[in-house]
């Protein structure tokens, strides 16, 4: 279906994430304005820097940003709960007055927290289509990142607000077919009511290369390359175990850490104490369309992510990207990853498990064409993990939803 309306549909979206810096909430911003919709977002704003104003309305690429007053920072349990509650309110107060201004058609609210969702219920009263987008499962990651069990009042409270919260919306998105499977049976909808938008690469930014190097790429060092956040989940220390353990059988391994979060000077401390501090070093974020230019100094890339409740349902894009720039990828070896990379095109190892990563590492590095097959491989699979074609299927759900 194509909008012949003479005049374009307006969309608003709600994020507890900065923009343009939260990648799935800008590609799916752009890619609805790029298909003729009006497309409004409002989320915090960055903290602000010396010397550095933030504006609370611009427009980028075609979409139009409203930034509340709220700001968005890393802390405790606390002040998580302290935003998620602010901007739950001041977003709820927002898109009011912005409907009342624009009467958007379609109302998108990506979630952490769901109870975002109480946000748009004005919105919803006035017969606007409410979608929910469930990035992360709230309950699993509580219970993951603060080491929490499932008898704890804060987790009882999250799955029961997970449970209300997914019946508020029209329509249920989600990231992956096990994410899909798990909202499932949170929601009561049926799987076929959920709708799926992968974070696969996108291939303008990642283009696959095409040719054939000899691998290692570098003849000099063994570059290992992890990009994304550092926390807990992620559990750096178990790479920086694995490039101490081989330093003395590589020559010149390194560790390139491209990223930000609360645990980086507990992996550096870790990297100073196993004597290998000059192996690693800590690049701070780049935008996403620099991230290709780090990757083409490496020869690895790495996801240390932690298996259980979240770890299981996790599904890394950087993988995929990896995988675009012909990297060979060393990765924890839990259930979403698994239901999309088959074995011939990764190196898989037990999560958290030093000696088996140290093993897959000692393998790699002995044979090289082993792993040149591989690359092959995950080359191949990528002809269909991209955005190109996730998009749509975005596009075309949204434009059934104005039928």
């Amino acid at each position: 279906m194509q909008n012949n309306s003479p005049f374009p549909r307006r969309i608003c979206m709600l994020a507890h994430a900065w923009y343009p810096g939260d990648v799935r909430v800008r590609r799916q911003a752009e890619t609805l304005s790029d298909s003729g919709f009006e497309v409004h977002i409002v989320c915090p704003k960055y903290p602000e820097k010396k010397g550095n104003s933030i504006k609370k309305f611009e427009i980028i690429r075609g979409v139009n940003v409203h930034r509340l007053s709220l700001t968005k920072r890393r802390g405790s349990k606390f002040r998580y709960f302290f935003e998620f509650a602010a901007i739950t309110i001041l977003g709820m107060w927002k898109l009011t007055t912005l409907h009342l201004q624009n009467r958007f058609d379609i109302l998108h609210i990506h979630n952490m927290p769901d109870f975002l969702a109480f946000a748009g219920l004005f919105l919803k009263f006035s017969k606007v289509k409410l979608i929910l987008d469930i990035h992360d499962p709230m309950s699993e990651l509580f219970l993951s990142n603060y080491k929490l069990n499932e008898h704890h009042p804060l987790i009882k409270l999250i799955k029961f607000q997970e449970m209300v919260c997914y019946k508020i919306p029209d329509h249920l998105l989600t990231v992956s077919y096990p994410m899909r499977d798990n909202v499932s049976k949170k929601s009561g909808r049926s799987k076929s009511e959920i709708i799926v938008v992968h974070n696969f690469p996108d291939l303008s930014l990642f283009p696959v290369l095409k040719e054939n190097r000899a691998w290692p790429y570098n003849t000099d060092r063994l570059v290992l390359l992890y990009s994304g956040t550092i926390t807990e989940h992620y559990n750096l220390d178990t790479a920086v175990k694995a490039v101490a353990a081989v330093s003395n059988k590589i020559r010149n391994v390194q560790l390139i850490i491209l990223g930000d979060g609360n645990k980086i000077e507990q992996v550096l401390s870790l990297a100073r104490e196993l004597g290998i501090a000059k192996n690693v070093r800590h690049l701070q974020p780049v935008t996403h369309d620099r991230v290709k230019n780090i990757m083409a100094v490496a020869d690895i890339g790495i996801s240390t992510h932690q298996a259980g409740v979240f770890g299981d349902l996790y599904f890394s894009n950087k993988i995929l990207e990896f995988m675009s720039q012909g990297l060979p990828i060393l990765c924890s070896s839990t259930l979403a990853i698994k239901c999309y990379i088959p074995q011939d095109c990764i190196f898989y190892f037990e999560p958290g498990n030093v000696i088996d990563l140290v093993e897959n590492l000692l393998l790699l590095y002995s044979q090289p064409s082993f792993v040149m097959k591989k690359i092959k491989n995950a080359k191949e699979l990528l002809n269909k993990y991209s955005w190109q074609r996730e998009k749509q299927n975005l596009v075309s759900f949204y434009y059934s939803l104005l039928e």
